[in-house]
């Protein structure tokens, strides 16, 4: 009837490698959506968008970068 409790510690149990790619993981998808954002919002000006999509564009490649490094 009521749910499974929820171990907050289990997250510290993984090893650092495991931790530290998820966290890599959580910015690649933000950056998506990040990126998603602004292209959806048309009251945003063309050079801020293309501004700072470049600067999020290149947060992700770097980021998945290390992720590739770190998995190999």
């Amino acid at each position: 009837m009521f749910a499974e409790p929820i171990d907050v510690f289990a997250e510290n149990r993984l090893p650092l490698q495991e931790r530290v790619v998820d966290k890599l993981a959580d910015i690649l998808f933000a950056s998506d959506m990040i990126l998603d954002m602004l292209r959806a919002d048309l009251r945003i000006p063309p050079e801020y968008l293309a501004s700072v999509e470049g600067s999020v564009k290149s947060v992700y490649d770097q980021v998945n970068e290390l992720m590739m490094q770190l998995t190999d």
